[in-house]
């Protein structure tokens, strides 16, 4: 990494990062300068990058060694590995629910206890049900 500081008369701090803008290592450069980027993830679909608003998100899991993020209508990749996500995530409304999958708790419509002690997760905006395991039910209890 290069780190360059330009001598400024301006009032006003500009940050500029130049680099590829799903490398984990400037999303976590975003964050720490100022947290703005919290807000936000970068996912690519076939060629192309975009820039998601969390607040779509409807859960995240991994398959077939990505991380596939899914929106209410979408499917987006990420680069990310899943317990970067859920560091980047984990103070907003998201939470872990089984060892590849994280939910964000405002898409969750209803929970399901099952015979096995797992229970079934309801989506308010997906079809897909998920499984909550028991090893991560305490703290999911705990965010709601």
């Amino acid at each position: 990494m290069k780190i360059t500081l330009e001598p400024s008369n301006s009032s006003e701090v500009e940050v500029i990062i130049r680099g590829d803008p799903s490398d984990p290592e400037v999303a976590q450069l975003l964050r720490r300068l100022g947290g703005k980027s919290g807000g936000r993830l970068m996912v690519s679909q076939e060629e192309e990058q975009f820039l998601l608003d969390t607040a779509q998100i409807v859960y995240l899991e991994t398959a077939d060694n990505r991380v596939l993020v899914h929106t209410a209508a979408e499917t987006f990749d990420s680069r990310q590995k899943l317990y970067e996500l859920m560091e980047q995530l984990g103070n907003q409304s998201f939470v872990q629910v089984n060892k590849s999958t994280i939910v964000n708790l405002n898409s969750v419509k209803s929970i399901q206890a099952e015979f096995s002690g797992n229970y079934l997760i309801k989506l308010k905006n997906r079809k897909e049900k998920l499984t909550l395991s028991r090893k991560y039910f305490r703290e999911f209890k705990e965010r709601i």
